[in-house]
């Protein structure tokens, strides 16, 4: 017997996003795609730009850059300021934004810090992806900041699908394992179908257990009709969490899909031309920062747009 599940149908509320920018082409993509959100949820925009360099030129020491070190700093933060305040332009246009400049190395950790002293409805990031090889993902300032975020984050990759002048989600896919975590992210996902009137896909994937298909015992009819079976439950389930009330602002279907997970949503995301894929992250426990990434990783790392992970 299916189990029905519970789905928080309370609008999304967002008062604050903070976009962390480093003047890149993928920070301009995140940049835009949160002035988006801020349009759309008439949410105030905080643009954070996190200054690793010192202004200590080379050959210098520290003794004699101490004399008028203030001075050095403040001119330095001043053209940075500028410098930051057109790059906001460019993404924001006429929006009001609250721009933000701060010194320091350690930029995952401020971009953490400043998401909960906000306090942050949402983190809008962009990820360079410079090799596309995942394991060189692994320690990159995106993947902690989604590691320890305070709230829901979005990672905007270099290679968004989603043209640069204007941001609109028309194909949402929401990866649901029925756990708490990917119902927090469907609640995210309608909320962003209803307020774009974009299709909403709910996917279920099915993993068969490698094992089980080279078991001696099990035949492959009786693998075929576990997962048609799986399939039928999991599809029964997925409908029960569908809000009646959405039915009237947006397209919701339901699909499963076979095969390792990180893959199998890629692969559906990539035949219905998603522009945004919606999944749960795992929470803040020790245990769970271990394991944090195999499929959340692999999905970012593999997407060709936007992917808003939830808590």
């Amino acid at each position: 017997m299916a189990v029905r599940l519970h789905l928080n149908t309370d609008m999304i509320e967002l008062h604050r996003i903070l976009c962390p920018v480093d003047f890149s082409a993928p920070s301009l993509r995140a940049l835009r795609h949160a002035s988006g959100f801020a349009g759309w949820y008439e949410s105030a925009l905080t643009v954070l730009y996190v200054n690793p360099t010192l202004p200590l030129e080379a050959g210098g020491d520290a003794a004699t850059f101490a004399v008028g070190s203030t001075a050095v700093l403040e001119a330095q933060s001043t053209a940075v300021m500028q410098d930051l305040r057109e790059f906001v332009t460019q993404a924001a246009g006429d929006r009001t934004v609250d721009v933000e400049l701060e010194e320091g190395t350690g930029i995952a950790t401020a971009v953490v810090t400043r998401a909960s002293s906000l306090p942050a409805d949402l983190i809008v990031m962009g990820t360079h992806g410079r090799t596309g090889i995942k394991r060189l993902f692994v320690g990159s300032v995106a993947e902690r900041v989604l590691r320890s975020a305070p709230c829901p984050v979005m990672v905007v990759p270099p290679h968004d699908a989603v043209p640069t002048e204007t941001v609109s989600f028309k194909h949402i896919v929401c990866a649901i394992d029925f756990s708490d975590s990917s119902l927090a992210g469907l609640r995210w996902a309608v909320s962003l179908a209803q307020e774009t009137d974009a299709q909403l896909w709910m996917l279920h994937t099915i993993e068969v257990p490698p094992e089980l298909r080279a078991s001696t015992v099990v035949t492959g009819v009786e693998v075929d009709e576990l997962n048609a079976s799986a399939r039928a439950d999991a599809l029964d389930r997925l409908r029960s969490l569908i809000p009646s009330e959405a039915a009237g602002f947006c397209s919701i279907e339901t699909a499963t899909a076979t095969g390792e997970a990180a893959h199998a949503i890629l692969r559906f995301a990539a035949e219905h031309t998603a522009d945004l894929i919606v999944m749960g992250a795992q929470g803040h426990g020790p245990i769970d920062r271990l394991i944090f990434g195999s499929k959340t990783r692999d999905v970012i790392s593999g997407a060709t747009c936007p992917v808003l992970t939830v808590r």
